[in-house]
């Protein structure tokens, strides 16, 4: 019984270390705890969305006019992609595609070019137009999406805001206005979901496990704590016009995590859309640009989002307890802490993926690397004071809440 003291962090070395505090291992256990709750709580949440997204009916004389939007900086290899999935939509209803390109040289406009005057696609019209002005506050996109939402058609009664690198269904225009037309719904969003392949003695992935690892949390946060994701953002339209989220715009980074204080003023909410989740299989960039990946991340939940101190709390507790207690050699609640921090990923990936294989030895591979770079990018996006996005330096200010375009270096290639 001694040794499972001595193991657990229980024994004399571990009191003497830590005096009047609670052992370590006791701490990194009522953690464990804490994450098995916030997983719990998220399958109920999940149920519960899928249910609402199986009531709500959507027929074709109900279906609104919409909009997409698409902001667009460099040439995008998924770019095509994208534009071959919108070509083909179901949506019963007129809609249009408004692209806003950074500049008359952005190599963007090579992949836009065969798509003009085209008549075999889905959307009644293609408007495509420069980014007029770069306003010295607030990130450039966001500056985009102004200037989008200044020209929307009159009738278009739902937003559709698309990144170029994501994989959209035929009939995602159509999931996006059934969801987003719920009663009491202002805006919903899908989320990204990373499938590497699995590890072998040649290729382990480390990157690309890191970061499904990182993202199989953030999806269960994000959901919880009503984070949305701009890769898939469906808006209404009153939404736009009431004011305060082109105010968000004029000074932020990104144009997502701020929407809860403009949703709320207008009495309306935003939910999370399962049937939007998009599967990624791409391989990850190396560490070091996949950890300044990260860290932006964080930093617009930083910004804009009122949970924040949630997030970091959840980013750091977990690093910060497994130092802690491999300091006080508290051997055995770590190893029980990580098997069920595997076991916790595994439960996420039957709850968002069911039908694919559980890759138990993948999420071995990036649980410690993941947990360690998501505690050192919650610590860096807590002090950064600059920021990088596609070529663009930006200087980051607390009160109010913004970023200062510093320089742009042009698109990276």
């Amino acid at each position: 019984m001694a040794s499972v003291d001595w193991a657990l962090g229980f024994g004399p070395a571990a009191s003497g270390a830590t005096g009047s505090l609670m052992p370590a291992s006791l701490l990194l256990l009522a953690f464990l705890l804490g994450q098995a709750l916030l997983v719990f709580a998220f399958s109920q949440r999940l149920r519960f969305l899928r249910n609402a997204s199986d009531s709500a009916a959507c027929a074709d004389a109900a279906c609104p006019d919409l909009e997409v939007v698409l902001c667009l900086r460099g040439a995008d290899a998924c770019l095509p992609r994208l534009l071959e999935a919108l070509a083909v939509q179901t949506y019963p209803a007129p809609w249009r595609l408004q692209v806003l390109v950074d500049s008359d040289q952005d190599p963007a406009w090579a992949l836009l070019e065969p798509w003009q005057g085209r008549e075999d696609v889905a959307w009644a019209e293609l408007h495509c137009c420069t980014l007029l002005q770069r306003p010295a506050q607030g990130s450039l996109k966001c500056a985009a999406l102004n200037q989008a939402f200044s020209q929307l058609h009159p009738s278009s009664a739902l937003v559709v805001l698309l990144d170029a690198d994501i994989r959209f269904p035929a009939n995602g225009l159509e999931r996006c206005a059934r969801s987003c037309l719920q009663p009491g719904v202002g805006a919903i969003s899908g989320n990204r979901w990373f499938r590497p392949l699995p590890p072998t003695f040649g290729a382990f992935g480390w990157s690309s496990w890191t970061r499904a690892v990182w993202n199989a949390g953030a999806v269960v946060l994000m959901t919880l704590l009503q984070i949305p994701w701009g890769g898939t953002l469906c808006v209404r339209r009153e939404l736009v016009e009431a004011g305060d989220w082109s105010e968000l715009l004029r000074r932020g980074l990104c144009e997502d995590t701020g929407l809860l204080g403009p949703l709320r003023q207008l009495g309306l909410s935003y939910r999370f859309e399962p049937s939007l989740l998009m599967v990624d299989p791409e391989p990850a960039q190396p560490m070091m640009p996949l950890g300044r990946w990260i860290i932006r991340q964080l930093l617009t939940a930083r910004l804009h989002h009122p949970a924040w101190p949630l997030v970091a709390f959840h980013g750091l507790g977990s690093m910060l307890l497994l130092v802690f207690a491999l300091f006080q050699g508290a051997w055995l609640a770590v190893l029980i802490y990580e098997l069920g921090c595997v076991c916790l990923l595994c439960w996420i990936q039957c709850l968002l993926r069911p039908q694919d294989p559980v890759r138990v030895w993948g999420w071995l591979v990036g649980l410690l690397p993941g947990q360690l770079v998501d505690g050192l990018a919650t610590l860096s996006a807590l002090l950064t004071r600059h920021v990088s996005w596609r070529g663009v330096d930006y200087a980051v200010q607390l009160r109010p809440s913004c970023v200062v375009l510093r320089g742009d270096r042009g698109v990276e290639v």
